[in-house]
């Protein structure tokens, strides 16, 4: 991977430094959430460095879920390109109003940065978006992932308290992850 460019200093850059070729590819939805998020940011296109944009392409198998998560660093614009995809987030303490939307071939929807949310293809065809990010390193929390996968693992007292379940529920999930 070729060093990050800074735009003072065009001399050192090359076309492959603005390129990426692959976002035609149908992504491997065959995991446990059914579905795929190729990204393109500033770690696959160099020169995206200080431009504030990235983009990602979304496969969704039927029932495919990209689960709920957020983007510390980015607001996200998502385009619909197949299929009818399921989107919404939830607004921040102490209102969490849920936002959704059925989305359908060429719908648009934004989702505000920092905010959870998450996109389902509740139908029995394939699904594909892009999404529009700004910033060339969006960063992503999996929700789940972060609290049920962390390393090492955050207690089973604290999340069986914060969930308001019992423990055995808490190592039972952590298991999965």
């Amino acid at each position: 991977m070729a060093a990050y460019i800074a735009f003072l200093d065009l001399k050192l850059a090359k076309a492959e430094d603005f390129f990426f070729s692959g976002l035609y590819k149908l992504g491997n939805t065959t995991n446990k959430v059914r579905s795929n998020v190729t990204t393109v940011n500033v770690n696959q296109i160099p020169g995206l460095n200080t431009l504030d944009i990235s983009i990602v392409r979304i496969d969704y198998a039927p029932y495919g879920l990209n689960a709920p998560h957020i983007h510390p660093r980015a607001t996200e614009i998502l385009t619909v390109l197949e299929g009818s995809v399921y989107v919404g987030f939830v607004t921040s303490n102490p209102d969490n109003k849920l936002f959704t939307k059925v989305l359908n071939k060429g719908d648009v929807f934004v989702f505000p940065q920092g905010l959870v949310h998450f996109q389902y293809n509740h139908g029995t065809m394939n699904a594909v978006a892009l999404a529009a990010l700004r910033s060339q390193n969006p960063g992503v929390i999996i929700i789940a992932n972060a609290v049920f996968g962390s390393n090492p693992e955050i207690s089973d007292d604290v999340l069986a308290k914060a969930f308001q379940v019992d423990k055995k529920i808490v190592d039972r999930i952590q298991t999965n992850f």
